[in-house]
């Protein structure tokens, strides 16, 4: 069986037919789209060797990501590799039969998308492109997937995207398992966490390896992708073929096998094999719920290993596994091949309980997944949100037929599949689909995992109050004359941007533009006009002569925006030139053009084609573009992004700087905004929402959070990096506490108070020493009145606005602030800081 790598319209218009909806017409406007679509994709040691001042000094960092496999340029001819690559083949049409969806009529109605994304955007007009392409000396290794699935633009940032990089050979971790995929095989892990005052580490083990006892599978290659999960197949001689799907959250890891014979290896010694044969259902559990026939269940057996850990088999056609050695299960009832399916599942910490849930959903599994963001409900005021919906085809459809989803009480319960959700899910899940009578024992790097059940999982995100180009507040008169005095000695001695790459350039642009937007504010009609000048002066040699000595150049093997240094050096640019930190750097272009378009829209007009193109790169709301892919650092089930581009990590993917994430979604949001284009900006806010309620989750925990979350000593306010398999109390640049704060808050806009809140603040701050020397007070003391000690004194205003007026006004800006934009912050929030008191 095949993912279907464009699996989201297929689920469209499946759901659609099925409930009498009618299909747009792609050709339509903005305006005109909505309707029932999906949308689509897609042990390292603390970092060190950035320097500490960071982002004090304009100067190129000359380094790599920090344990990146940096491997030298393919030396291969790509002209025959790429001559068949060109887009994701559109889904066939199928015709559904979709009884399942009788009893969820209003339910899969309240699933209207914010946004179609298989229409072409607003943002691409169709203009061609505004920087000059090149080709990329770090090519796509093409022995790792299949060309015929995968067509231009690449994947770059995707959660399993250790699978098409380098070698293929690191892990990928859908949740709460690891695994790995090497040409023969597949490993599947159970992690255990080791837990320390400045990192929370997984051992990553192989503990079963899954694969063919015959030796015959030779080659494995990535061979679908939806926006949930990927599809790795083997294929080898004599027809044997072996096939999985891997999705965060599974409770089973399962691997589809043709013409095998399956043979079962693990790291450990086994102790004992036990073919279960009792009940589904314990006494306890109602048996009128179950309409499941016992011939279409599959085969059950428990494994328990020396390590103390117990695992349930499953197979169908069954198989009865046969200990070889200590280490070894193969097949005693099968004569020559097999085809069939085999699932491996932890029992977890309480293996009593957890296997007679696990036993209920034996046998589905997931065949492909699609997400919609739904249209926003509500209003300011009034408790706006937006359901975030995963949806699933399994095997175990209806009448047999995989071609749709179903989650109804007409179909037996133990058809559906069991999942697990990550904590904010877990805070905001709607339903009842939450096994009252749930696993034990599961976790990720995130914290413990909650089990589901269901092939249609939903959870509601809240919207915070919009964030507009001015601050949350109203100046004070007396406030605001203040202001007027400092924004005149900021427009006179901070607009100097002398950065050549393309991060410090963009922090500078978007300071600019932060003394523009307040001037704009305070009514100085005078430094707004010249201040828009010098945004203008800043933004054409880098946008539209491209004249500056680090030009940007759109790379035509990866599909992206790039700049010319980065593309030819890995460790130059931050690494951008293979995709690292996009969101980052890009953002503070966009936020610079966002208000330039807002104000002032015949300076803006040169501008537009390239900025559009930018926030394409790193948020392209547009599955069908064939220039850049959809949303290229968000993974809608983590909530939030990945910054780790095309580097290799055993840890799997990783995000530093949360409020540079905040900052990029703002600046898209924005940028819809001032351009009219109410439907992406409405999509915009819904991941903009979303990107800021993972950071405070995972980010910005309280202590007792902490605890829950990542378990003690690992007990601090702030996370460094946050990777798929490991959290650190650490920065890329450095250990120091406010770094670890200062860049989960920066830059302060309008936008930072959806992730920097009060209570957070308060208890942070810790002013005892004793209590907790990793508090934000000590931190900005012992940082000596630099620009991080400012970032803290201005997060403190949420709670005490004249002692961080005082101690932020005595502080030395960063480069990419002002104390004008500080002062700004503050004053305009300052009414959370007085209700406080």
């Amino acid at each position: 069986m095949q993912l279907h790598s464009a699996i989201l319209p297929v689920l469209a218009v499946l759901a659609a037919r099925a409930l009498g909806i009618p299909m747009p017409d792609a050709s339509q406007d903005e305006s005109l789209g909505k309707q029932l679509w999906m949308s689509t994709p897609e042990t390292t040691q603390p970092p060190a060797g950035i320097p500490a001042n960071y982002a004090l000094q304009p100067a190129r960092r000359a380094q790599p990501p920090s344990g990146a496999h940096v491997a030298a340029p393919k030396d291969r001819d790509t002209t025959d590799e790429f001559a068949h690559i060109a887009r994701f083949d559109k889904a066939t049409d199928l015709h559904a039969r979709a009884p399942g969806y009788q009893n969820q009529t209003a339910t899969i109605k309240g699933i209207v998308s914010a946004l179609d994304p298989n229409q072409q955007s607003a943002l691409d007009g169709g203009n061609p492109l505004a920087f000059k392409s090149k080709t990329h000396p770090y090519t796509p290794n093409t022995r790792l997937f299949d060309q015929s699935k995968f067509k231009l633009p690449l994947p770059t940032n995707r959660w399993w995207l250790n699978l098409m990089i380098e070698q293929g050979a690191d892990p990928i971790h859908p949740y709460p398992y690891v695994v790995k995929c090497m040409q023969n095989a597949s490993s599947v892990g159970f992690p255990r966490f080791n837990i320390d005052q400045a990192h929370v580490t997984s051992d990553q083990p192989a503990d079963w390896t899954v694969g063919d006892g015959n030796q015959a599978l030779t080659q494995r290659k990535v061979t679908g992708a939806d926006a949930l999960g990927v599809e790795v197949t083997w294929t080898g001689s004599s027809g044997a073929q072996m096939c999985s799907r891997f999705y965060k959250g599974m409770a089973f890891q399962t691997f589809e096998m043709q013409n095998m014979a399956p043979r079962l290896t693990t790291i450990h010694a086994v102790l004992k094999v036990e073919q279960l044969t009792r009940a589904v259902l314990s006494a306890q559990e109602d048996a009128a719920q179950v309409q499941r026939d016992v011939s279409d269940m599959p085969l059950m057996t428990k494994v328990t290993l020396n390590d103390g850990s117990q695992w349930l088999v499953t197979s169908k056609p069954g198989i009865t596994w046969q200990q070889q050695g200590s280490s070894t299960l193969q097949p005693q009832n099968i004569n020559g091949s097999y085809t069939g399916f085999v699932q491996l599942a932890h029992l977890g910490d309480q293996p009593a309980n957890n296997i007679n849930v696990l036993q209920r959903y034996a046998g589905t599994y997931p065949t492909a997944g699609a997400v919609t963001y739904a249209q926003v409900q509500g209003s300011d005021g009034t408790g706006r949100s937006s359901n975030v919906v995963f949806m699933y085809q399994t095997n175990t459809a209806a009448s047999s037929d995989s071609t749709h989803v179903y989650n109804t009480s007409s179909v037996s319960t133990t058809m559906q599949l069991l999942s697990f959700v990550l904590p904010h899910h877990a805070d905001h899940i709607n339903g009842t689909s939450i096994l009252s009578n749930g696993l034990s024992g599961y976790r990720c790097a995130k914290g413990p995992l909650t089990a589901v059940a269901g092939n249609l999982i939903s959870y509601n995100q809240p919207l915070q109050q919009r964030p507009g180009f001015a601050g949350p507040g109203a100046l004070a008169d007396s406030d605001k004359s203040q202001l007027q005095q400092q924004l005149l000695r900021d427009a006179a001695t901070s607009t100097n941007v002398t950065a050549e790459d393309p991060y410090f350039f963009g922090k500078g642009a978007a300071k600019v533009a932060r003394l523009y937007q307040i001037a704009q504010e305070v009514g100085d009609a005078t430094t707004a006009a010249a201040l828009g000048k010098k945004l203008v002066a800043l933004l054409t040699p880098w946008l539209v002569a491209q004249s500056n000595s680090d030009p940007l150049v759109y790379d035509s093997t990866w599909g992206g925006v790039v700049s010319t240094l980065g593309i030819s050096d890995p460790s130059l640019d931050f690494g951008q030139g293979r995709y690292n930190d996009h969101h980052f750097h890009y953002g503070y272009f966009l936020y610079a053009g966002a208000v330039l378009a807002k104000y002032d829209v015949n300076a803006f007009a040169p501008l537009r084609e390239p900025l559009s193109q930018l926030l394409r790169d790193y948020a392209n709301p547009s599955a069908s573009d064939a220039q850049f892919p959809f949303m290229r650092h968000f993974d809608p089930y983590d909530g939030h992004s990945w910054a780790a581009g095309l580097f290799t990590f055993a840890d799997g993917r990783n995000q530093e700087s949360t409020g540079e994430a905040l900052n990029a979604y703002y600046a898209a949001y924005l940028y819809a905004q001032a351009l009219g284009l109410q439907e992406t900006a409405e999509f915009y806010e819904i991941i903009l929402n979303m990107e800021a309620a993972s950071g405070r989750r995972y980010w910005h925990p309280t202590r007792a959070q902490a605890a829950q979350l990542y378990g003690k000593p690992f007990v601090h306010n702030a996370v460094g990096i946050l990777w798929s398999s490991k959290a650190d109390y650490v920065t890329f640049f450095g250990a120091n506490p406010e770094y670890v704060y200062g860049i989960q808050m920066l830059p302060f806009t309008p936008a930072s108070g959806m992730l920097i809140k009060q209570d957070w603040v308060r208890e942070a701050w810790c002013p005892d020493n004793s209590t907790c020397a990793d508090g934000m007070k000590p931190a900005a003391q012992s940082a000596s009145k630099n620009g991080w000690a400012q970032f803290l004194y201005t997060a403190y205003a949420l709670v005490d606005r004249n002692a961080a007026l005082d101690n932020a006004a005595a502080c030395t800006p960063d480069d990419g602030n002002t104390l004008t934009n500080t002062l700004h912050w503050i004053y305009t929030n300052q009414q959370l800081a007085i209700d406080s008191n």
